[in-house]
């Protein structure tokens, strides 16, 4: 019987255990889809990723299919972060000739060719950024009273005095809700079946809580992100997908510091789970307009393993 290697890390952070858990097998190839899904199940990790071909690999280096142990994703910010950390260290993409600086390469996702830009420093690859999909901002949402329901908050801890509670997207639409404190962030306590109702009226299946009032002083923001349950992840300490979004949404109501044309923060994730992870987004502005997205981080190697199928 086939034995299939995987890697395990933890992603958008520098040390182990913190974070967010993925599980990498590095060649993926001769596993049909149910198992891909079993096996996605069986690590019971936000994402499991299979590297594969690429369908055209005059487009593409390596083809990533990024599963829940519900669902498959078109797209994910901290898959593909930490895929390409693994597959860098090893040696799928070589470093510069010095050891040192920034090698593109291109991945194929279900969302379509996206770049990925991996920094290597004495030879070792120690940030991945990956550009996302053209953001979509919508209006604002009067869900005030619902979001507070969900959340198990008062009415009056939600919301922001700039920042609306909406939908945003760089690929995976998300329901974006302001809370004004992090006291409020810490205590949120999901009620499933209004979170369901909520997520299901505004046509998304996930939300991204947001305060200005962080923990870490060099952090922006400081957010949690929860799933409708058919997900099947609960709460994610780290949601790449989520924060591009939120750095378009920050950047559009003139929340988000620039400087020359972008705007650069760090999004801090998963503190109240003990699994803090710092998220570094890049957003850049062309005459007035939202030009890119980009989430950027490290990962560090946990565990490794094979399994029989």
């Amino acid at each position: 019987m086939p034995n299939y290697k995987f890697i395990q890390c933890d992603v958008f952070t520098d040390r182990i255990f913190a974070g967010n858990p993925l599980a990498v097998f590095p060649d993926g190839e001769g596993i049909d889809d149910a198992t891909m899904q079993k096996i996605a199940r069986e690590m019971n990790l936000s994402e499991t990723v299979f590297v594969l071909p690429p369908t055209d690999p005059s487009k593409a280096l390596k083809r990533l299919r990024i599963f829940t142990p519900g669902a498959e994703l078109p797209m994910a910010g901290h898959p593909v972060v930490g895929t390409w950390i693994v597959l860098a260290r090893r040696g799928v993409v070589a470093p510069p000739e010095s050891g040192n600086g920034t090698v593109r390469v291109f991945q194929e996702l279900n969302l379509g060719i996206l770049p990925v830009d991996i920094e290597f420093e004495r030879g070792s690859p120690v940030k991945v950024v990956m550009t996302q999909a053209t953001p979509t901002i919508g209006e604002p949402l009067d869900e005030v009273e619902a979001a507070s329901q969900a959340l198990n908050l008062s009415p009056e801890e939600i919301g922001d005095d700039v920042l609306p509670i909406l939908i945003a997207s760089t690929g995976l639409p998300y329901l974006i809700v302001p809370v004004r404190s992090r006291s409020a962030l810490s205590r949120v306590v999901i009620n499933n079946s209004a979170l369901t109702a909520l997520l299901k009226r505004v046509g998304t299946d996930a939300v991204y809580i947001v305060t200005r009032d962080t923990y870490s002083p060099d952090a922006f923001v400081s957010t949690r992100m929860f799933t409708d349950e058919s997900i099947g992840i609960g709460e994610d300490p780290a949601t790449g997908s989520a924060a591009g979004p939120l750095a378009a949404v920050l950047t559009h109501y003139g929340l988000a510091p620039m400087q020359d044309s972008v705007a650069h923060f760090i999004i801090e994730q998963g503190v109240d789970m003990g699994r803090p992870s710092r998220i570094e987004v890049d957003v850049e502005v062309e005459d007035k307009k939202l030009k890119s997205v980009r989430i950027g981080g490290g990962a560090v190697f946990v565990l490794k393993g094979e399994i029989e199928l």
